[in-house]
């Protein structure tokens, strides 16, 4: 693998950011911007990136729907025309749909994946090709390490991230000697101000959490915050690697799914608290 050099400031760099009207997205907005970085919002929500940007020092808002590679394509031609290059890419926007297994349609894995899986794969090959030009670059892809516990209730979400996680590491083999670095980011439960799509009435975020659960299913859904998240995606900015989990808890938590039954033990106990959940609605 072709060494990256590391860079000790954000100072000016180009940071091109989905997802960006709430959650994670905002919340890294915020936290390049404090490094000096100039950002670029993308988001289907226009009006809350435009409150955003006003809050950023130097910023561009595209609204755009990641699911239509036209406008996922669109994003990068506009970050470069507007600023002149693009120095990180963080792929994090997503579809989030949740529905029981027995009832998914094929409408809610297209959605999911084209969210995604597909339209990232869109703005990270534009990007790549703009950062071979420039020499440097760095992509860095929100992954979900659920897909390994198999989260009851988020089929669709889960395997398109399950598709999204192989796809970065494909890129990561097939790019280990370019001038632009691959990174994957792997985050636990994040408490955010948004709630999940729906297919079985109204669900919050809490919806496969329960206080009086087993200590290891607690412990493995007990939330972060977005702006832990987002300080932890600045640090892998400055210092690129090819996987960064967000707490002991994620790393141990992939670890325990390569064991079937501790990994069954833990997600049937999710699966339980939502049935609870729904019968009550």
């Amino acid at each position: 693998m072709k060494k990256i050099e590391y860079s000790t400031c954000l100072t000016g760099k180009v940071v091109v950011i989905t997802g960006a009207s709430g959650g994670i997205g905002e919340a890294a907005a915020r936290a390049f911007d404090r490094q000096k970085a100039k950002i670029v919002l993308v988001s289907r929500r226009e009006d809350k990136l435009l409150k955003l940007a006003c809050e950023l020092k130097e910023s561009l808002v595209i609204k755009a729907d990641l699911s239509d590679e036209t406008q996922a394509a669109m994003i990068i031609g506009k970050t470069i025309a507007h600023f002149g290059r693009l120095d990180i890419l963080i792929n994090n926007a997503a579809s989030i749909i949740v529905v029981p297994a027995k009832n998914v349609t094929t409408e809610d894995f297209l959605k999911a994946f084209l969210t995604n899986l597909c339209g990232p794969a869109v703005t990270t090959r534009l990007a790549l090709k703009q950062m071979e030009i420039q020499g440097e670059g760095q992509i860095i892809n929100i992954g979900s390490p659920g897909f390994m516990m198999g989260i009851p209730f988020y089929s669709p979400y889960v395997c398109s991230k399950a598709a999204f996680s192989a796809w970065t590491r494909t890129i990561q083999a097939e790019w280990a000697d370019s001038c632009v670095a691959i990174s994957e980011y792997f985050p636990g439960y994040i408490r955010t101000d948004s709630d999940p799509e729906s297919r079985i009435g109204e669900v919050h975020q809490d919806f496969l959490m329960e206080e009086n659960q087993g200590f290891i299913a607690r412990h493995f859904t007990r939330p972060q915050t977005p702006e832990e998240v987002a300080g932890q995606l600045v640090q892998l900015a400055l210092r690129p690697r090819l996987l960064m989990c967000s707490s002991f808890k994620v790393r141990m938590g992939a670890f325990i799914s390569n064991f079937p039954l501790f990994r069954l033990i833990i997600a049937k106990q999710m699966a339980k608290t939502a049935r609870k959940k729904m019968n009550k609605t």
